[in-house]
């Protein structure tokens, strides 16, 4: 089972109330992805000296601690909904006791206190960067918390389900956190091009933003190339030869729409930076 997505190769999806918990997985899954995304964008953002005059570099900021808010409350909401699918009883996401029993008594139990317990200090340092003045090292320190907590969920994931070690587990934890930093800047990324093109003159844009948007397209290449070379490695973990599972199983179309989430992606990423972005 894959504990981020909920869904299995063989093509079951867990859970008495599925949509509510594919909705509180992704939830989850989003605010730490933007997190880091995030957080690594205003360290590129540092290196242009007018950036922390701008008013998106202030949105953006101040957005940092309401994200880490929200990854917390979704791991609640995932430690009551993964109770209920483990034990089959739809009542145990309301049951607090249903849950410590989960957490003291299972593999996945503790894996999801060690996440909790780094969600809560990444909540910290969110406040920490947010009300402190304004360092480039603050921000990859957001990032790298931000990472861990996101790498330790790879413990229960699919590449974790045969067994535990660095084979199984790393590669798909460089997968997730990689995504994070092109996938999770792209909001960033977004409202500061709109930002800087929409209502400024071009003299004010290159000043403000168009070079932080620059630096963070030269790095979003290397990342990608990245993404999906750890991507069909965890891909063939998965599938193995069962190559018809690719069309055959929840898992297979889940993937299958991954790719294609990603070619919109990259194609709205050339445009922002071919079209959109000022030379």
């Amino acid at each position: 089972e894959d504990v981020l997505t909920g869904l299995r190769v063989d093509g079951r999806v867990t859970g008495p109330r599925v949509r509510v918990a594919a909705l509180i997985r992704w939830l989850q899954l989003a605010s730490n992805m933007i997190l880091i995304g995030g957080c690594v964008f205003l360290a590129i953002a540092r290196r242009a000296s007018t950036a922390f005059d701008t008013p998106w570099f202030a949105r953006l900021e101040r957005a940092l601690p309401w994200l880490a808010v929200t990854l917390l409350l979704g791991l609640v909401g995932l430690l009551a909904t993964t109770t209920a699918q483990v034990t089959g009883v739809a009542a145990s996401v309301w049951r607090p006791d249903a849950w410590f029993g989960l957490l003291q008594n299972t593999r996945i139990g503790h894996i999801w206190t060690g996440r909790a317990a780094l969600a809560l200090i990444l909540f910290g340092v969110a406040l920490y960067v947010r009300f402190s003045p304004r360092a480039r090292w603050r921000y990859l320190l957001c990032a790298t918390v931000a990472a861990l907590t996101l790498a330790v969920a790879s413990l229960a994931s699919h590449s974790a389900a045969g067994e535990l070690s660095v084979t199984s587990v790393l590669p798909y934890a460089l997968h997730i956190v990689l995504a994070s930093v092109w996938f999770g800047g792209l909001p960033a990324f977004l409202t500061v091009l709109f930002a800087t093109t929409g209502k400024r003159s071009r003299e004010e844009a290159d000043r403000s933003g168009i070079q932080t948007l620059k630096h963070f397209s030269a790095m979003a290449l290397p990342v990608m190339i990245a993404v999906v070379a750890t991507g069909i490695i965890v891909a063939d973990r998965m599938v193995d030869t069962s190559y018809a599972s690719l069309v055959a199983t929840s898992y297979g179309w889940f993937l299958n729409t991954k790719l294609a989430l990603l070619a919109v992606i990259l194609v709205i990423a050339a445009l922002a930076r071919l079209v959109w972005l000022p030379s």
